[in-house]
């Protein structure tokens, strides 16, 4: 198995077929820091707007940061789940902007141990908890949350519908979900089962949509980050200690994966 993977779409060129798989994958990828060569292309394409300090796993932004705080409209004191946390600096930040205490959830060990280390040197362990689960199985009791947050993870649960249920069941009426995810209108290789739109399944599980936006300029941002980075493989290949061919397989992969996608969108949804 190809084992680059440390951006923000886990780039490899085998079939990962179940959630075992995927716990080995993204326990490989966040063993290490994070990439150095991949926050520069990350720079260079959003500019002011990407979060560097927070060493986001994904293609989120210092706008999108701030409108997440607001959709969930949380009071001081709620309980934020963030399913698929990565090194936890997203949930870390939006967490302690909105005053609310953080239970971050994700599948790999060495994630939530770095997002620990992470919540210690911003003096926030306190009220920060970081335990193992998934988007089907989180570890939270019935009605505990006051939001629910998930940024460029939602993609990975192999059963879209069983994850918006158990969001639901662990948000409190009226609690929000609020995400970014993709839309897909091919079925990507390599990846679990995706959909075309989030809605009907969302409203399936007990919410209401409140907005559903795509992001403007995303498909150019992919497209412009996947040339930075084949320009980068030498770079990248040095980096991850994997061969250039090897690099660039993932790559073309990752590449060809956006091609299968409808639109990344803003997901937010309100518990009934």
């Amino acid at each position: 198995m190809a084992s680059f993977a440390a951006g923000p779409v886990a780039w490899h060129a085998t079939t990962v077929s179940d959630d075992t798989g995927w716990v080995e994958v993204f326990t490989s990828v966040f063993e290490g820091p994070a990439s150095a060569v991949q926050a520069r292309i990350w720079a260079e394409a959003y500019g002011e707007e990407y979060p560097a300090e927070l060493e986001p796993y994904s293609f989120t932004t210092r706008s999108e940061l701030r409108r997440v705080v607001d959709e969930l409209a949380l009071t001081r004191g709620d309980v934020l789940i963030d399913v698929g946390c990565g090194r936890g600096g997203p949930g870390l930040w939006v967490a302690s902007t909105a005053g609310a205490s953080l239970l971050g959830v994700d599948i790999s060990p060495t994630a939530l141990s770095a997002a620990r280390r992470r919540a210690a040197v911003l003096g926030l362990g306190d009220s920060t908890t970081f335990s193992e689960g998934s988007f089907d199985t989180i570890p939270a009791d019935t009605a505990s949350a006051g939001g629910v947050m998930s940024i460029d993870a939602l993609l990975f649960a192999p059963d879209k519908a069983a994850a918006l249920r158990e969001i639901a069941r662990v948000l409190r009426p009226g609690g929000r979900f609020v995400a970014t995810s993709w839309d897909y209108h091919t079925q990507p290789v390599n990846r679990p089962p995706q959909v075309e739109d989030h809605r009907p399944i969302l409203i399936q599980a007990g919410f209401r949509v409140v907005g559903y936006r795509e992001t403007p300029g995303w498909l150019e941002n992919h497209r412009k980050i996947d040339s930075l980075l084949l320009d980068a493989v030498d770079d990248l290949a040095e980096e991850s200690g994997e061969s250039p061919q090897e690099v660039r397989t993932g790559l073309e992969e990752m590449a060809a994966t956006v091609d299968t996608m409808l639109r990344r969108v803003l997901i937010i949804a309100e518990r009934l």
